[in-house]
């Protein structure tokens, strides 16, 4: 009887013992914890972010963004490296997409402004949303912000300018750069008026919405190619391509007919505007038929990368309502003191143009801007002359 209770004892104390660690493993594992917070703040601190997670936000977004940018830089050079007339050097542009900038015009002219100034537009854009900078570098930060939104005014222009051939030009390909211009142009205008009326919680809300439009064609690189594979693996899509196009992405008269014997009108001179249909396959040898997979779903892709991204900036500003709050006081301290009209609702805000409730400077853990001490009766104070 004895020996059995000893068994029990010593089978239920590994039990407890399993359920809590020794103090030594526990206390282990605390500490390692607070060396890794601790050395991560000296990496983070210095740059202005006040919190982990929103220096891993930045590090993923604008990283990723960063590195795209850097690995297109190249294609400034557009006819050494976008447009390569050379089969053994791998070309920045999809096949035949050359074809319309070769010759001078609206469609050379707009390529070159489209890359000449939305890649180092782009660069410039990460230096706005480094913390250290926007607090503590300020004339830079407004000087950076002008030269940033003229860039990204002439990149869209080149856009709008090469969207009615670019990558097949089909009536879906040019809504969607329209709207893409329309969205992101609109938001950095809203982004500039927002600040100029001291707005600065708006501010911070279009200047994200514009870069997370503008970041479509990053998301946007990865659905092109897996839509190319998948029309290819399914199978029976196809898309009529002008035979000067084909002419020149298969390089000769005679390897165009051996391949699309249907234009012959447009070498004979009797159909100049000659098109036939080509099969969109991305797994054949045939130039065109790559082209052809890309052109089909390149529309396709656009629509879907925008819905992304147009929600999820809606999401990730819905899920930071503390922030927003934070800068909306300080909006309403910075307006009040230059003397503005209705302080903390200056710019294009929800309680002014719309039906909801009419917002009031809120005391946050006894801060309103950049750790300055307030009190309610501060706020009250304020807040009548608000309403007065």
């Amino acid at each position: 009887m004895d020996e059995s209770r000893d068994v029990s004892l010593r089978v239920n104390n590994i039990a407890s013992d399993d359920r809590n660690p020794p103090l030594d493993m526990a206390t282990s594992t605390e500490s390692l914890a607070g060396v890794f917070v601790a050395r991560a703040r000296k990496i983070y601190r210095p740059i202005g972010f006040s919190k982990g997670y929103n220096f891993v936000l930045w590090f993923v977004f604008a990283g990723g963004f960063f590195g795209f940018i850097l690995a297109r830089l190249e294609y400034l050079d557009v006819w050494g490296k976008f447009c390569v007339d050379n089969p053994t050097i791998t070309s920045g542009a999809i096949p035949g997409e050359c074809f319309y900038y070769q010759a001078p015009g609206r469609n050379r002219i707009g390529i070159f402004l489209h890359l000449a100034c939305m890649l180092p537009g782009g660069l410039l854009m990460l230096v706005q949303f480094i913390p250290v900078v926007r607090h503590k570098l300020i004339t830079l930060h407004r000087i950076n912000g002008y030269l940033v939104i003229l860039l990204s005014v002439l990149g869209t222009a080149g856009a709008i300018m090469i969207a009615r051939n670019a990558v097949g030009g089909g009536l879906d390909v040019q809504t969607a750069v329209g709207l893409l211009a329309i969205m992101f142009i609109g938001a950095l205008g809203m982004a500039m008026f927002n600040i100029k009326r001291l707005q600065v919680e708006q501010h911070r809300a279009w200047m994200l919405r514009a870069w997370f439009y503008a970041c479509v064609i990053v998301t946007f690189r990865f659905s092109l190619y897996f839509g190319a594979l998948a029309v290819s693996s399914i199978g029976g899509y196809y898309m009529a391509q002008p035979c000067d196009k084909i002419n020149f992405t298969l390089g000769g008269e005679q390897a165009t007919l051996s391949a699309y014997p249907g234009c012959a009108p447009f070498f004979s001179g009797e159909t100049p505007d000659q098109h036939v249909v080509v099969l969109a396959n991305y797994n054949s040898e045939d130039q065109m038929q790559i082209a052809t997979a890309f052109n089909t779903v390149f529309g396709m892709s656009a629509w879907i990368c925008i819905a992304l991204h147009a929600i999820g900036v809606e999401v990730y500003l819905h899920l930071t309502p503390a922030e927003h709050e934070r800068l909306r006081n300080m909006s309403y301290q910075r307006q009040l003191e230059a003397g503005m009209r209705n302080p903390g609702r200056s710019g294009l805000t929800v309680d002014r143009i719309g039906d909801t409730e009419r917002w009031s400077p809120k005391p946050l853990d006894g801060n309103i801007d950049r750790g300055k001490p307030s009190t309610r009766a501060n706020l009250s104070s304020q807040s009548s002359i608000n309403n007065s």
